[in-house]
């Protein structure tokens, strides 16, 4: 208690005297000399921990190899190409690339690394750095608030080397990269609290604001909402309840410090956050997932927490804690409840656990008043334990700091070189465990050791599709019906090497073909619709798959798909697939077959009719496929002037250019048509006609068409999101700001001792 209270003294005579920014903080106190050799051994201990996972294969899970390595490979790609990611052409036929909540876009340290590092040295860079991230942030925010040095190192171990980080890390990007970012916005908060004058409080609310952006460019849905809350909830906890100031000052030092925070969150985020709004209002998901089944207002008695939290929190997984962490943070109440943050965090664990429960509890039900609370939460509850091991790291360094014995430094060294042993030990030999059974398929969340080159290399039949790619644009998808219990996901069998044939989750963004399917929660809503009419039913949100009814359907030949590939050999467990008899096989080696598809539309034709339906009815006409779409438009708005030409066999599309965010075309039409493109239609995309702005139709539901008159023409269609720059000119200007407040802070500190 005393060497807190010191601490707590020269922070405020460190602030008194202008101490700004890191390095105020040093000279404060509150960070001593010692903290350096605490942080080289912090940074030593990560390196061993990290070890294997830097020198020694690429560890992956179902997440970071169908989804996350390859959106972050292509954001490297096209940001070291110059260009901005704004749109992905190889999936989904086409769908926004920045304005995915989860594609890197706005994440720096993705867009850092997978930018300037092949992709194996990337991931593990980028695996090691939330590592060091999330154990350096909690080291230092414990320390702020009086934490021994021991306590301190203790707290970064829990925190950083629990089961869920070291976990997710491997399966699942987006919540460790959350993780790793909650206790330096929380550092950041408290700094700004602790400041005097508006400049270090300004400062402070970069470095919040800073994590927060981070948060919201890596998860902007349910992952950024718990982190909010948090935040939100901290500031609260120290401000409201503070033990000074009358009550009118706590409610305008809370209403300061938050608008000062989520301005500079929100502003750094900017240039990601606005696109993906945009992209929200025309999504399969708009304002959050679909609606579950559980009301958060069903029950205002029925209390309890996270169901078997006995074994995810006490037997190696992915949510591991263990005995000896856990011990610690339960006795903090009891031993050091008078230290600052004890009962803060002890209420945010308890709350957390009960959160996590998929039975509404009256906690549901009163944090359901929050504007879209139900919506984020009730789906999957669980992913509330996101936020849950701030509590144990917090309350297990204050339990071990309230242990320390006045005067006797070596047995205080002794007790917490043995905690933390214990501790680390612990930690590791659970996920040791977890590791292990996971490299054998077990668990919830199975995983693969490889070679990243190697397991993205192009297979044989990706290479014959790239050779034909060189020379034309056209679409594929690859097909294998599992037949036990109804079609499962192609990501479920994502470390299959016959399924990694198939060129499948996402495997077109590495091999840059172009793919009809895809694995991501979130897609252009008319293109769902549209795959749904191809297949005649619909399917969960985080696919757009071809199944086994849609196999034979003219929409097909639509989209541009030339080339389908099968199973060379059908498994026991798999149907041989009902496809068109007029495809013929073009490649064939062990794993799969390439068949050519003979009827396919080119990426773009002309049309010189259309046919006007109801808003909202275009997608049951094709449905019905009561209109051939290779010579009329179907539109959901009234049609331009169209004309049937003398002789249609001269007409011709021919593509001179196609960039992500261009495509240039030379028309030659002999009547006033449509080009009708099998690329998906989005609102930031607009059209031109011989460098003349022109409108863009939403043709066959989910398409683009441009009306284009007799003669020859030049279209361009571009990608230019009003969002977009509206987000990257405040983004600009946020950090600015941030950068020139950091440089004053260390200006002013320098001229204040």
């Amino acid at each position: 208690m005393a060497d807190g209270i010191r601490a707590v003294a020269a922070s405020r005579a460190a602030s008194a005297r202008g101490g700004y920014g890191i390095v105020g903080a040093m000279s404060s106190g509150v960070i001593q000399r010692h903290d350096t050799m605490a942080v080289a051994v912090l940074l030593v201990l990560t390196a061993a921990s990290q070890w294997e996972r830097i020198f020694g294969p690429s560890l992956i899970g179902m997440d970071t190899a169908t989804a996350f390595y390859p959106w972050y490979g292509f954001l490297g790609e096209q940001l070291r190409a110059g260009r901005l990611p704004v749109w992905n052409p190889h999936q989904f036929s086409g769908t926004p690339f920045a304005a995915d909540p989860e594609s890197g876009w706005m994440y720096l340290p993705a867009m850092l690394a997978f930018t300037a590092l092949p992709l194996e040295a990337a991931g593990k860079a980028h695996v090691v750095f939330h590592v060091a991230l999330a154990g350096l942030g909690m080291y230092a925010f414990t320390r702020l608030l009086g934490a021994s040095i021991f306590g301190g190192l203790l707290a970064a171990t829990i925190y950083a080397h629990s089961g869920f980080l070291e976990g997710h890390a491997v399966c699942c990007f987006a919540y460790s990269d959350v993780a790793a970012w909650l206790p330096l916005m929380l550092l950041g908060a408290e700094r700004a609290i602790r400041g005097a004058g508006w400049r270090v409080q300004a400062t402070w609310w970069g470095v919040a604001g800073l994590s927060l952006s981070q948060i919201l460019s890596a998860w902007v849905g349910q992952g950024a909402y718990y982190a909010a809350l948090v935040l939100g909830s901290y500031l609260g906890y120290r401000t409201l309840f503070a033990a000074v100031g009358t009550p009118a000052a706590r409610v305008r030092s809370f209403a300061r410090h938050l608008t000062g925070m989520l301005l500079f969150g929100l502003a750094l985020a900017a240039a990601g956050l606005l696109p993906r709004l945009e992209y929200n209002l025309v999504s399969n998901l708009p304002g959050g997932y679909p609606s579950a089944s559980v009301s958060l207002f069903t029950s205002w008695s029925d209390w309890g927490i996270i169901d078997g939290w006995q074994r995810l929190l006490l037997q190696p997984g992915f949510a591991y804690v263990g005995w000896p962490a856990l011990a610690l943070a339960v006795a903090a109440p009891l031993v050091a409840r008078r230290r600052r943050g004890v009962s803060y965090f002890a209420l945010l664990g308890v709350a957390v656990l009960v959160l996590a429960r998929a039975e509404p509890t009256p906690l549901h039900a009163l944090m359901g008043w929050l504007p879209g609370f139900e919506r984020i939460h009730a789906r999957s509850p669980e992913r509330a334990l996101i936020v849950f091991y701030l509590a144990p790291a917090v309350l297990a360094a204050a339990t071990l700091t309230a242990l320390k014995v006045p005067g006797r430094p070596l047995l205080n060294a002794l007790v917490g070189t043995l905690v933390l042993v214990v501790v680390s030990v612990d930690l590791h030999t659970a996920w040791t465990a977890q590791e292990a059974e996971s490299l054998a398929s077990g668990g919830d969340y199975p995983f693969l050791a490889t070679d990243l080159g190697a397991y993205y290399a192009p297979s044989g039949a990706a290479l014959f599709l790239q050779s034909k790619a060189a020379t034309d644009r056209f679409r594929y998808f690859g097909y294998a019906q599992h037949v036990y219990g109804g079609p499962m996901p192609y990501t479920l069998r994502w470390a299959d090497p016959n399924i990694t044939a198939l060129q499948v989750n996402n495997r077109a963004l590495v091999t840059g073909l172009d793919d009809i399917q895809g694995y991501n929660p979130i897609h252009v809503a008319r293109y769902d619709d549209f795959i749904a009419a191809l297949n005649g039913h619909s399917q969960n949100y985080h696919h757009a798959d071809v199944f086994d009814t849609g196999l034979r359907s003219r929409l097909l030949d639509v989209l541009n798909v030339r080339y389908v590939l099968v199973p060379a050999v059908t498994a026991s467990d798999e149907i041989a697939p009902a496809l068109d008899p007029s495809m013929r096989t073009v490649y064939q080696d062990a794993r799969v077959s390439v068949l050519e598809n003979p009827s396919a539309l080119p990426r773009a034709w002309l049309v010189h009719a259309a046919q006007q339906v109801a808003p909202g009815a275009a997608a049951g006409v094709l449905a019905a496929g009561s209109v051939d779409l290779r010579e009329v438009a179907v539109l959901e708005e009234a049609p331009p002037f169209l004309a049937a030409p003398d002789d249609a066999s001269r007409d011709a599309v021919q593509i001179v250019s196609y960039a992500p965010d261009r495509i240039q075309l030379r028309v030659t039409s002999q009547a006033t048509a449509m080009i009708v493109l099998s690329e998906v239609y989005y609102p930031a995309w607009r059209a031109s006609v011989d460098g003349q702005a022109t409108r863009l139709y939403i043709a066959d539901h989910a398409l683009r068409a441009v009306a284009v008159p007799s003669g020859e023409h030049d279209v361009e269609l571009r990608y230019e999101s009003v969002a977009l720059t509206a987000g990257l000119i405040v983004s600009a200007a946020a950090f600015v700001a941030l950068i020139a407040l950091a440089a004053c802070a260390v200006y002013w500190s320098r001229n204040s001792n």
